[in-house]
């Protein structure tokens, strides 16, 4: 279960190119976002990324593709929800942090940045990692954000893109966010 939301992060990552952005564009411009079984604030500029880029998931499915309007060489940060099923009990907080070791294996390169503790609005805690991250040597060296939240017998893994020189903050603000339906 864990390494199909890798390699589909993977596929979907490499294919739509992502990178700068604005900070100002999410930081008091936020908009809430209800999807099926869950809510969160999102940035009110980003688009929908329906592409044809965006490959189906073997197992689980694609809730959200999100792809920030702000496109510099060829790149724009994005944020992507996946949400499968469980298969027995584990909490949001264990999930992640197998999620953690798993994306640890599917990059050429791995530097972590940070990892802690997140409290999600219903309080149940997480954890959210900061890595910076290359999949092979043509593509570029990325920022990225993962959580996961448990909602009963689903599982949601929130995955934000970002350019290297954006402070993760913002980003983690709107993870807190999520909350189950």
């Amino acid at each position: 279960m864990f390494k199909i939301f890798f390699i589909l992060t993977t596929l979907i990552l490499g294919s739509c190119s992502i990178l700068p952005g604005t900070q100002t564009e999410i930081q008091d411009n936020a908009v809430i976002y209800n999807g099926s079984g869950f809510s969160m604030q999102i940035p009110a500029l980003w688009k929908n990324n329906t592409g044809a880029n965006i490959p189906n998931p073997k197992s689980g499915s694609l809730v959200l593709a999100l792809i920030s309007p702000d496109i510099r060489y060829r790149f724009s940060n994005n944020l992507i929800i996946m949400q499968d099923s469980l298969n027995g009990i584990i909490s949001s907080k264990r999930y992640a942090e197998l999620n953690n070791v798993q994306t640890t294996k599917n990059y050429l390169e791995y530097t972590k940045i940070q990892d802690d503790l997140i409290l999600f609005s219903d309080s149940d805690e997480s954890r959210v990692s900061v890595f910076e991250a290359k999949y092979n040597p043509s593509t570029p060296r990325l920022k990225f954000i993962q959580t996961a939240k448990i909602c009963g017998t689903s599982v949601y893994l929130i995955h934000f893109s970002l350019a290297l020189d954006k402070s993760p903050d913002a980003y983690i603000a709107l993870a807190k966010t999520f909350s189950c339906k």
